[in-house]
C-alpha cells in the first residue's frame, strides 16, 4: 500500500470562501514517497452539503495537467499527485460546507480535518449584491441610536456612522445594543488582552467575545465584509464593544464628563475585507481631525539640534496637512532609526543588566562581525527603591560614572552604533515615583491606587514639567531614543486627585510632545494596545513615526507561545497598520530551535523594526546573517519592507489546519510583491501543501511580466499578470484561468516558513538576443529584494542594454536573465561595474538563469569607500 505523506485541498480545510463562478472546482495536493504510486484502488471523496440540508459524495478523478511546481526543501524526495472535482451546487444553494475522505481496498475512510474544521464557500457571491444598506447589517438595533451615511474615503467601499447619547455618569458606563450582525458567516474580533495588549478571536454564525472588543470585522452570507469600529477617547468618551448571550454587539459607552455626551460608531462595508476596515478608521480619523482643528507648536529643544544628525531645526505639528514624511530629504537612500539591526537587554539580562554586561554582549557580536546599529537599555538601568518607585533621572551604580560615561564608553568602542534608547515606564517605574526620593521633592505628586497598591505619580500640573527635564536630561547624557512603557497603567489608576480627563490627556500629550522634540519622535509605545492610545496619539500624521509594540511579549522559554506569537502580530496589524506607526513585532532571540528562524522570517517580513536579546555567546550565525546586511559605512541594518505586513485572510483561526499567509511589499509602483507563508499549527506532526497564486501576490501591475522566487529553495517561475479585461466575466467557467493562477505549490512542516518574492521584469533586445531581465535583490536575506533602492534598464543603441542597480547594502544581489545558461558562454556579452569600477569575475557566479555578483567580495577587492553616498551603485552592460 502507498504511503501517504499529506492531503491538503485546495481551498483548504477551515477556510471560508467566495465563489468566482458557479461551477465549483476543488483540488487536492496528495503527497508520496518519490518511489511511491498510488494503487489503482485509492478512492478520495469531497464530501460536501448545501444549506446543511443533505451530504453528498463527489468522487475526485487525477489531474493530468501538470503538478505546479512544489517549493520543498525537507520534502524533496516526495511526490504530489493533484485530483479535481467539479460541480454544480443546487440553485437554491446560498452556501456548501465540505471536507474530504479517502481510503485504499479497506472499506474504512480516512477524513481528511476534524470535527468543526470543514471549509465553507459562499456562493452569494456569484455576482455579488448590490451594497447592504445600514438596517439590512444588523438585526433589533436600539431606538437610542442614529445612523447616517457618510462619503468614504476608500474605492469600492461604505461607511456608516452611527451616535447616540452617553449619560453624565463619572466612570460608569451606557450600554446600547447595536444588535445582531445580519447573515453573519464568520469574524474576527481585536479584544483587550489583560490591560496593555490586544489580541485576536475568531468565530463563525454567532459573535461572541468574552472581553472587551476593539474592532469587529465580519464577513456575511452575501460575501461582503462589515467593520465596526467605535470612536474613543473624544471628548471625555472611551467605547469598547462587549457581546451579549444572543450574540448581538454592544456599545458600552464610558462618560467622564459631567453632562450628556454624544458617542459615535463607524461601520466600514466592502467586498474586500482590508477596505472596510480601511473606510471605518479613515472616518473615524476625519472627524478627530475636524474636531481637533489646527495645532501649531514650536519644539526646538534648548540644546543646538547641529549636535544630532537626525534632528531638525524645528517641526509644525499641523493635524491633517501634513503628509507625514517629516524626515529630512537626502540625495541618497535615508536610514531611519527602525532601519537599524538592534540588541536589547531585556530576555538576556533581565533587570541586573549592567554596562560590563552590556559591553561584554556587544564585544562578542562585534567578534562575529555583527555591527549593531541601535542599543536598548531596557528595564533595569534606573534607580529604584523595594517599591518599584523611581528615585532619580541618572543610572545606578552597575552603570559607572552615570548614563552619560555609558553611552560615551558604548560609541566610543564600537563607533558604528547611532542610537542608544532606554527603557522607562510612562509614570517613572512601574509603581510611578517615590515621594521620598529626589524626585519626589522636585515634583508635585499625587497619591492613588493601582491594583490595590497605594503609589505616587507625578500631578497633573506637573507632568509637562516632569517630561521636559526627564528628556532634557537623556538628552544631554547622549541618548537618541526611548522605550515608554507600561502605558495602560495611567487607566487602571483611582484615587481623589485622578480624572479621566486628566489620564487620558496629559501624560499622553507629554510623552507625545518631549518625544518629538528631544528625540523626533524616536519613541517605542509598549503596553499601550487600546483605543485610547490608538485614536489619541497614533493616528494624527502631523510627526515622525513611533514604533507601537504590537502583541504581548517574546516568551523564550513557553513553547506554546511561539506560534501564537506569529499569529497574534499577523492578525493585529489589520488594524495597526492603518495607524500613523510602525507596528513592532517585539525582540527574539537567535538560538531557540526550531522556532528562531520562524520568528527571524517575521520580524523582516513585518515590516517593523528587527532586534535580538540573544545571552552573549549564543547565537544562530545562520539566522543572524540572514536578517541584516552590512551598508558600506559599517553598520547593520534589517532590510524592511516598505508598508507593513498584514493577514491574507483576517479570518484565519489560530490553529486551523493551513498555512498562514501574510502580504506586504517592497518599492513603489512596480516594486516587489512579497507572500510569507507560516505552519503556525500546534502538531508538531502536522504538514500542509497549498498553492501560491498570483492573486495572492498584492501591488502587481496589470499586465506585467514578473518572477516569482521560494526563498527557501531558490526555485523561480516566470508569469504575466491578466490584463484589465480578462476577469470582465466571473459566471463563465474559468477553469483554464484557475489552473494558471497557481504559481508554486509550498508545503511546509511544524514551524516552517518561506517567503516568495515577485520582482518585475523588463525585455529588453540587444544586438544578439531578446532576454527578460530582473533584479531579485540580496539572494541571502528574508526580504533582500527591500535591500534594492531603485532599478532601471534602457537600451541606448548599438545593440546594447544597460541595467543600473542601486544597493542600500553589501550581499550577494541576483539579477534574472531569461537566458542566461552557463556563465562561461554569457560572460563576453556581460560588463559588470560597481561605483564605476569593474567587477572582478571572482565575484561573479551563476545558477540556471540568476546572475550571482557578490558585492562584499568585490568591495572589498576593489578597496572602495563610501564617499559622499551610502548606495552601492552597480552597472551592467548586456550585449
Amino acid at each position: 500500500m502507498a504511503i501517504i505523506r499529506s492531503v491538503s485541498l485546495d481551498p483548504p480545510l477551515s477556510s471560508v470562501m467566495c465563489a468566482k463562478s458557479r461551477i465549483l472546482e476543488f483540488s487536492a495536493y496528495i503527497t508520496t514517497p518519490v518511489f511511491s504510486n498510488l494503487p489503482s484502488t485509492f478512492q478520495l471523496e469531497l464530501w460536501w452539503s448545501s444549506n446543511n440540508v443533505e451530504w453528498i459524495a463527489s468522487p475526485f478523478a487525477l489531474d493530468t495537467r501538470n503538478v505546479p511546481l512544489c517549493a520543498s526543501k525537507q520534502f524533496e524526495d516526495e511526490k504530489v499527485h493533484r485530483f479535481l472535482v467539479k460541480f454544480v451546487p443546487p440553485l437554491n444553494a446560498d452556501s456548501i460546507e465540505f471536507t474530504a475522505r479517502y481510503r485504499f481496498d479497506n472499506p474504512d475512510w480516512n477524513w481528511c480535518g476534524h470535527f468543526g474544521s470543514n471549509g465553507h464557500v459562499l456562493l452569494y457571491a456569484v455576482p455579488y449584491r448590490d451594497y447592504p444598506t445600514f438596517s439590512s447589517l444588523f438585526g433589533d438595533v436600539s431606538e437610542e441610536l442614529e445612523e447616517s451615511e457618510l462619503m468614504s474615503e476608500v474605492v469600492d467601499s461604505k461607511v456608516y456612522k452611527v451616535t447616540g447619547i452617553a449619560a453624565p455618569i463619572s466612570r460608569k458606563t451606557t450600554n446600547v445594543k447595536l444588535g445582531k450582525p445580519s447573515e453573519m458567516r464568520q469574524y474576527l474580533s481585536l479584544v483587550r488582552i489583560q490591560t496593555s495588549w490586544m489580541g485576536p478571536v475568531h468565530g463563525r454564525d454567532t459573535f461572541s467575545v468574552d472581553r472587551p472588543a476593539f474592532m469587529v470585522l465580519f464577513q456575511r452570507k452575501d460575501g461582503y465584509h462589515i467593520c465596526v469600529l467605535p470612536l474613543s477617547n473624544m471628548r471625555n468618551l472611551l467605547t469598547i464593544y462587549m457581546s451579549s448571550d444572543s450574540g448581538n454587539i454592544w456599545l458600552n459607552v464610558l462618560n467622564d464628563a459631567s453632562g450628556h455626551r454624544t458617542f459615535s460608531t463607524f461601520v466600514g462595508v466592502s467586498k474586500d475585507p482590508q477596505k472596510a476596515v480601511q473606510a471605518a478608521l479613515y472616518s473615524l480619523r476625519t472627524v478627530i481631525q475636524s474636531f481637533r482643528g489646527v495645532l501649531t507648536r514650536s519644539l526646538v529643544p534648548e540644546d543646538p539640534a547641529a549636535t544630532d544628525p537626525d534632528r531638525v531645526e524645528s517641526v509644525v505639528v499641523h493635524p491633517g496637512l501634513s503628509d507625514g514624511n517629516a524626515e529630512p530629504v537626502l540625495g541618497t537612500w535615508y536610514e531611519q532609526w527602525m532601519d537599524l539591526f538592534g540588541f536589547c537587554t531585556w530576555n538576556s539580562m533581565g533587570i541586573e543588566v549592567s554596562l560590563d554586561k552590556v559591553m561584554i554582549a556587544l564585544q562578542e557580536l562585534h567578534d562575529r562581525g555583527i555591527r549593531v546599529g541601535i542599543v536598548i537599555l531596557d528595564d533595569g538601568w534606573q534607580v529604584t527603591n523595594d517599591k518599584r518607585q523611581l528615585m532619580q533621572f541618572d543610572a545606578n551604580d552597575r552603570f559607572p560614572g552615570g548614563l552619560k560615561h555609558t553611552v560615551s564608553t558604548i560609541k566610543s568602542t564600537f563607533p558604528y552604533i547611532k542610537h542608544v534608547a532606554v527603557w522607562h515606564a510612562l509614570l517613572g517605574y512601574w509603581n510611578g515615583i517615590a515621594p521620598d526620593g529626589e524626585l519626589g521633592e522636585k515634583y508635585s505628586l499625587t497619591k492613588c491606587r493601582v491594583y490595590n497598591d497605594d503609589i505616587y505619580i507625578v500631578s497633573e500640573n506637573d507632568v509637562n514639567r516632569f517630561y521636559d527635564d526627564f528628556y532634557k536630561f537623556l538628552y544631554s547624557s547622549g541618548i537618541t531614543a526611548v522605550k515608554a512603557d507600561v502605558q495602560m497603567h495611567i487607566y487602571d489608576l483611582e484615587g481623589d486627585g485622578i480624572s479621566g480627563t486628566f489620564v487620558r490627556k496629559e501624560y499622553q500629550d507629554a510623552l507625545k510632545l518631549h518625544s518629538l522634540r528631544y528625540f523626533y519622535r524616536r519613541v517605542s509605545y509598549c503596553m499601550a494596545m487600546s483605543s485610547q492610545y490608538f485614536y489619541y496619539s497614533l493616528l494624527q500624521t502631523s510627526s515622525p513615526k513611533p514604533t507601537l509594540r504590537n502583541s504581548d511579549d517574546f516568551f523564550p522559554n513557553i513553547p506554546s507561545s511561539h506560534h501564537w506569537h506569529i499569529y497574534c502580530n499577523s492578525m493585529n496589524t489589520i488594524l495597526t497598520s492603518l495607524l500613523h506607526a510602525i507596528p513592532d513585532w517585539d525582540m527574539f532571540m537567535t538560538n531557540i530551535p526550531p522556532y528562531s528562524m520562524q520568528h527571524a522570517a517575521a520580524r523582516c517580513f513585518s515590516g517593523g523594526p528587527v532586534y535580538i536579546t540573544d545571552i552573549a555567546g549564543f547565537h544562530d550565525m545562520d539566522v543572524l546573517s540572514q536578517i541584516q546586511a552590512q551598508t558600506i559605512r559599517g553598520s547593520s541594518v534589517a532590510l524592511r519592507p516598505s508598508r507593513v505586513a498584514t493577514a491574507l485572510d483576517p479570518y484565519f483561526g489560530f490553529n486551523q489546519k493551513r498555512l498562514l499567509f501574510l502580504t506586504n511589499f517592497a518599492g513603489g509602483t512596480g516594486g516587489f510583491s512579497m507572500l510569507a507563508a507560516f505552519n503556525i499549527h500546534e502538531n508538531e506532526n502536522s504538514i500542509f501543501c497549498e498553492p501560491v497564486r498570483k492573486s495572492m501576490l498584492p501591488g502587481l501591475v496589470v499586465g506585467g511580466d514578473y518572477i516569482l522566487r521560494s526563498f527557501i529553495t531558490g526555485q523561480t517561475a516566470e508569469f504575466t499578470t491578466p490584463d484589465a479585461s480578462s476577469n470582465e466575466d466571473n459566471d463563465e467557467d474559468n477553469d483554464e484561468d484557475n489552473d494558471e493562477d497557481i504559481l508554486m505549490l509550498t508545503k511546509l512542516g511544524y514551524s516552517q516558513w518561506d517567503i516568495f518574492t515577485a520582482a518585475p521584469l523588463a525585455t529588453v533586445k540587444t544586438q544578439f538576443r531578446t532576454l527578460k531581465i530582473g533584479v531579485l535583490g540580496l539572494l541571502n536575506n528574508f526580504t533582500g529584494a527591500a535591500a534594492v533602492e531603485r532599478q532601471k534598464v534602457t537600451v541606448p543603441g548599438k545593440g546594447r542594454a544597460v541595467l543600473d542597480v542601486d544597493m542600500k547594502v553589501l550581499g550577494i544581489l541576483g539579477i534574472y536573465m531569461s537566458d542566461l545558461g552557463s556563465l562561461s558562454t554569457s560572460i563576453t556579452k556581460l560588463l559588470i561595474t560597481i561605483q564605476g569600477s569593474v567587477v572582478p569575475l571572482s565575484s561573479v557566479s551563476s545558477e540556471d538563469n540568476i546572475l550571482k555578483i557578490d558585492l562584499t567580495k568585490a568591495w572589498t577587492e576593489l578597496n572602495l569607500s563610501s564617499k559622499w553616498s551610502n548606495e552601492v551603485s552597480l552597472r551592467i552592460y548586456i550585449t
